[in-house]
C-alpha cells in the first residue's frame, strides 16, 4: 500500500491534467477552389506569386465550367427542338405529298403516304414518352 501526502497527490493530478491538455489536437476541414488561407500563406513564403497564380487558376476553371454549362444548355435546347421539328416536318411533307397523290388519282400511294406520316409521328411521340 502506497501512502501519499496531499501535496504529492495534487502534483500527480496536475501533471496528468497537463499531459492530457497537451494531447488535444485541432482538426480543420477546408474545401474550395483555392488552398486554405494558412496554406496560401505557406505557399507565399515559398514563392510570393503562388497565391495569385492559384487564384487566377481557380477563376479560369470557374469561367470554363460556366461556359461548358451554358453551351450544354444551348445544345440541349437545340436538340430538343430538332427532336420535335424533324418528325413533325417530315410528317407535314408526307401529308402534302399524300394530298398531291389524291389529286392525281393515286389513292394507294396516298394511303401509303398517310400511313407513313402517322407512323413517323407515332414513333416520335413513343420515343419521346419512352425517355
Amino acid at each position: 500500500m502506497v501512502t501519499l501526502t496531499q501535496d504529492e497527490l495534487r502534483q500527480i493530478i496536475e501533471s496528468a491534467q497537463m499531459a492530457s491538455l497537451q494531447e488535444i489536437k485541432t482538426l480543420e476541414q477546408f474545401s474550395g477552389p483555392v488552398p486554405h488561407p494558412d496554406h496560401m500563406q505557406q505557399y507565399k513564403n515559398i514563392d510570393p506569386s503562388l497565391p495569385d497564380r492559384f487564384t487566377a487558376m481557380a477563376e479560369k476553371t470557374l469561367a470554363h465550367n460556366q461556359w461548358v454549362s451554358k453551351t450544354e444548355t444551348i445544345v440541349n435546347s437545340i436538340m430538343a427542338f430538332l427532336g420535335w421539328a424533324t418528325p413533325t416536318g417530315l410528317s407535314a411533307y408526307i401529308l402534302v405529298s399524300a394530298v398531291g397523290f389524291i389529286q392525281e388519282g393515286k389513292s394507294i400511294e396516298a394511303l401509303i403516304a398517310l400511313v407513313g406520316a402517322l407512323a413517323t409521328l407515332a414513333g416520335a411521340f413513343y420515343l419521346k414518352a419512352k425517355k
